[in-house]
């Protein structure tokens, strides 16, 4: 109630509540920043060797693979063009809009079907060749249990918390 009533005066309150945070940081950063670094460091390295060779093509491979990788770019830049397009020139925009608009449903359906199909066989292709899985190996702790590391007597802030520093 004191603190509650100090910062409704605003006389030193204030300043002093930063005091206490400034203190309770220098206390405990060193601790976070030592369980940290001690974390990032049991973390496994993966293994170079463990990755596929790159294979050798030929240039009719190299042209399909960068054929492969164009339709998701072109239809991001395709629909940003759209809105720019829209901006510049409204009535062509209108007039070709008015033509999609004539477009027989079963055809937009088609259409769907067609991108929906290529996403979907990159998707499970790349599912299917994945060469290691990015996981943790079985029995690694997924989370570091903090006792693991430091004792409790080793905690110069939980000391001075309790009183015993």
């Amino acid at each position: 109630m004191g603190l509650i009533s100090g910062l409704r005066l605003g006389r030193g309150a204030i300043p002093a509540l930063g005091g206490v945070s400034r203190e309770i940081a220098r206390t405990i950063a060193p601790d976070l920043a030592r369980g940290l670094a001690e974390a990032v460091n049991r973390l496994p390295v993966p293994d170079a060797g463990a990755l596929p060779p790159a294979r050798p093509g030929s240039g009719y491979d190299r042209l399909i693979d960068a054929i492969n990788r164009l339709p998701r770019p072109l239809m991001a830049f395709g629909s940003q063009a759209l809105v720019l397009y829209a901006l510049v020139d409204p009535s062509g925009f209108a007039a070709r809009m008015a033509g999609l608009d004539a477009m027989p449903e079963a055809l937009w359906w088609l259409l769907g079907a067609v991108i929906t199909a290529y996403f979907g066989a990159r998707e499970s292709h790349h599912l299917r060749n994945r060469s290691t899985p990015a996981v943790v190996p079985v029995g690694a702790p997924l989370m570091p249990n903090p006792s693991d590391e430091l004792s409790e007597a080793a905690n110069p802030a939980l000391d001075d918390w309790r009183g015993n520093g």
